[in-house]
Formats: structure tokens, C-alpha cells, sequence
């Protein structure tokens, strides 16, 4: 495996915070990105809009897709308890969304993503689908 899936799952996890922070400074409080899932689905909050200057979200499914200005694409869905989860589709969406450059399979994804659990920064709570550890 070369550097570059755990490149790519790293300008994830960097987005993915970006993002955190964006919405932590619109609902403090709240349960970090699932606050938005949880706010549409309540009713108080539009399936799609801006959280601040600089992010964009879309509910969808069981996720939510957040778009930066610079067009970074950090898509995450949401376990029953809100819990974040990513699967290597959508780090490789990411890394499309920017015009960079992506792993040629997305095992090699998962494998990065896997390392990066036997490191204790991520978990895997199913398989495949990964989520940061705080």
C-alpha cells in the first residue's frame, strides 16, 4: 500500500473537523454533526441549507452531505446513537470533489482506515465504516 489512501483518510479526518467545528459554532450544545440530522428530522431545521458563510449541509438517508466553499465534499452518515460513520466511498468522494488525485481501489481505503484503527484513531463499529476517535 502506498501513501496515498492514508493521505486521502487524512484530508478526510481534517475536513470532517473543519466541518465539526463549523456546525459546533452554529449549535453549541448539541450532538456535533448528528445536531443537524436531528434538527431536520424534528422539524426545526430545512433538509438543505447553510450553516454558516462557509459550509453547506443536505440531509439524506441517514447522513448528511456537507459541501465547503472550496467544494470539499464531506459526506458522513449517522448510527442509531449518532455516531459518525464514513466508508471508503465517501473518503474517495472527497478526494474527487477537490480534483485530487484518489486510490486506484477503494480496499486500499479501507486498509488505511483499518491501520489507522490498530493505531486507536479510528474504530470500525461495523465493518467497513469507520469513525473518528475522539
Amino acid at each position: 500500500m502506498t501513501g496515498q489512501p492514508l493521505r486521502e483518510v487524512e484530508a478526510y479526518l481534517q475536513a470532517l473537523s473543519r466541518v465539526r467545528s463549523a456546525v459546533q459554532r452554529r449549535h453549541p450544545g448539541g450532538q456535533g454533526l448528528a445536531s443537524i440530522f436531528h434538527l431536520y428530522r424534528s422539524r426545526s431545521l430545512e433538509k438543505a441549507g447553510r450553516i454558516q458563510e462557509s459550509v453547506e449541509y443536505n440531509v439524506h438517508g441517514s447522513g448528511c452531505l456537507f459541501v465547503e466553499d472550496s467544494g470539499a465534499e464531506v459526506d458522513v452518515d449517522f448510527l442509531e446513537e449518532g455516531t459518525e460513520v464514513f466508508d471508503a466511498w465517501r473518503i474517495r468522494r472527497l478526494s474527487v470533489s477537490l480534483g485530487e488525485e484518489s486510490s486506484e481501489s477503494l480496499d486500499e481505503i479501507v486498509a488505511a482506515c483499518r491501520k489507522l484503527v490498530s493505531l486507536g484513531r479510528l474504530s470500525e463499529p461495523r465493518s467497513g465504516w469507520f469513525s473518528a476517535v475522539e
